[in-house]
């Protein structure tokens, strides 16, 4: 609504960030892309006054918002994940597509890229990693076939590593697959050089202080880990959860007031149109909620 102030935790090419503006936000958009975040100032060039740029991790939102002298919005956006831009360049890694660097870093100035990992990482550090983070049930194949990519392999790039890859996983499975038979372990790979189900809790944890009372949050998560983490935290505000303790021959506790009321019993989901139009919003689960009042 005109005048409510929103955080665009993940701003990328202004999607999302244009319809918060064209409602009469005032908006803070966060990314830690620097790319994405010099197209975007040029988008939205002619509505400065109503945009505020915050290069950095949306995990630190808190101090991203107190930088800017910040204390409390109306609400909070956060589309998790690659964004299709990072997706579209070759020279970012994220896809084996096109022939690239095996990269993976949302943020350029990240030490440490997916390459780097598979160098550093153990066999068996490894295949828990993508057994983790990529719930590949091939995971252990698909170390040793990656660790042999990496030092024997003529052509490191993204292409070659998905290659092997592919060549670790049984034809007939691979065969039965929606996704190319690399799809999972690229996204562990990025997962975890990104770190980027730590960011969603360290964001999670900052939401309920940086809500006013009648502010919602929105989460947009593309793969069940990060649906998962978002669901629970959601449940666990709204008063669901609860782990108490036995009390043989007496009632249950009073529950406490919940903070916040769900504004979505079940992740919202793309349409048949929309997903036709924009394929990659197939895989996209939206869960909202309202804060109803501060915490005791």
């Amino acid at each position: 609504k005109p005048g409510e102030v929103w955080v665009d935790c993940t701003v990328g090419f202004g999607g999302h960030s244009a319809r918060l503006l064209e409602g009469g936000a005032r908006l803070f958009a966060i990314d830690q892309d620097q790319d994405a975040l010099d197209y975007t100032a040029q988008r939205f060039a002619e509505l400065k006054s109503q945009v505020t740029f915050l290069k950095g991790n949306f995990r630190n939102l808190g101090q991203l918002l107190d930088d800017v002298g910040v204390q409390r919005v109306d609400g909070i956006l956060a589309d998790i994940g690659v964004s299709s831009f990072q997706l579209d360049e070759s020279k970012r890694g994220f896809s084996f597509r096109h022939s690239g660097p095996v990269d993976m870093r949302m943020d350029v100035g990240r030490p440490e890229t997916a390459e780097d990992l598979i160098g550093r990482l153990s066999l068996g550090e490894l295949a828990h990693l993508i057994r983790n983070y990529g719930e590949e049930p091939f995971a252990g194949p698909i170390a040793r076939s990656m660790k042999a990519w990496f030092e024997e392999s003529v052509s490191r790039d993204t292409v070659s590593l998905a290659e092997a890859v592919s060549d670790a996983i049984p034809r007939k499975v691979a065969a039965k697959r929606r996704h190319h038979p690399a799809t999972r372990t690229f996204q562990a790979l990025r997962i975890a050089v990104n770190d980027e189900l730590g960011a969603l809790e360290a964001l999670l944890d900052a939401v309920p202080d940086r809500l006013e009372v009648g502010g919602r949050v929105l989460i947009i998560s593309f793969h069940s880990l990060e649906d998962r983490i978002v669901k629970k935290r959601m449940n666990s505000w709204v008063g669901k959860n609860r782990n108490v303790g036995p009390r043989r021959g007496l009632p249950a506790p009073p529950s406490a007031e919940p903070c916040f009321k769900l504004l979505t019993r079940k992740p919202a989901k793309a349409d048949p149109d929309e997903c036709d139009a924009n394929p990659r919003a197939r895989s996209a689960r939206l869960r909202a909620a309202l804060k109803l009042r501060e915490a005791a």
